[in-house]
């Protein structure tokens, strides 16, 4: 398909774009926003379809030879682009990507069979805030984790923002998004994975104490309360990260990658 200039900013075709800094493309319009060259570029590369990209004209031809010649690319200067998105947008290129229906957690377990020698899963009960939940699938991804298991509660995965910030990992690291994360936990453990939970609690083994078995799934608290009591009581163990100073606490983001890097470095060690 060839370049689509338009210079209506009401035209239906720019819909998924409109107005991003107020809304956020829910899991019900089957849609998500890849904002920015690098996310754009894991959306083409992914097994995500692309439904269309919106682009400043030098950045346009570029991208329009990377994607299916079906797949429109619609060209927009960047000031009025920026007035269509809702901010001032200096990236030069968004793509729209088609969600994909959610894999349970025995699609997960099966992508390893037989099971490699370390496997580490994240697990996220109640990660509400977009930023916090990017950053710790840009961890989880870093450090190697087989993939995330969210709750109910938790920030969509595939919002813009959490996107933007997990820098695209979300496309490729598999996602879990749970109906009954009770009932998936106990899959975990009767498929031979131990259940860690990130406390704050002098009580707890200190992190840098903390072995690790060859399967691990570890549980992160929500950033204003931690680790519900329910979700405590599921778990085989629990770890603590030691603080000093009168800190009680890290964010939730930090925490993760400093217990990921713990714990994946106890795999290869």
């Amino acid at each position: 398909m060839p370049l689509i200039p338009l210079a209506d900013l009401d035209d239906p075709r720019l819909a998924p774009y409109r107005d991003l800094s107020h809304r956020n493309l829910t899991r019900q319009s089957g849609l998500f926003i890849a904002e920015g060259q690098k996310v754009v570029e894991r959306l083409i590369a992914s097994r995500y379809e692309v439904a269309s990209l919106l682009a400043e004209p030098e950045y346009a031809a570029h991208y329009a030879r990377q994607v299916p010649p079906e797949t429109p690319v619609y060209v927009v200067p960047r000031g009025p682009l920026a007035t269509l998105v809702g901010f001032q947008f200096h990236r030069g290129i968004l793509g729209c990507g088609k969600r994909r229906p959610s894999p349970d957690v025995e699609t997960l377990l099966a992508r390893h069979e037989p099971p490699r020698r370390s496997e580490t899963l994240v697990v996220c009960p109640d990660v509400q805030d977009p930023t916090n939940l990017g950053s710790i699938i840009r961890s989880a991804a870093a450090f190697g984790c087989c993939g995330l298991i969210l709750g109910r509660r938790c920030a969509d995965p595939f919002s813009r923002r959490v996107l933007r910030v997990s820098m695209g990992a979300a496309l490729e690291l598999p996602l879990v998004e749970s109906p009954d994360l009770a009932a998936d936990l106990s899959r975990l453990a009767s498929a031979g994975y131990e259940l860690v939970a990130a406390v704050i609690d002098p009580a707890a083994q200190p992190l840098a104490a903390a072995p690790r078995g060859p399967r691990l799934a570890l549980l992160l608290g929500s950033e204003g309360h931690g680790l519900e009591a329910a979700w405590r009581r599921l778990a085989h163990r629990e770890v603590t990260i030691p603080m000093q100073l009168g800190i009680d606490s890290l964010n939730v983001a930090v925490a993760a990658a400093v217990l990921l890097y713990h714990f994946t470095r106890e795999a290869t060690a």
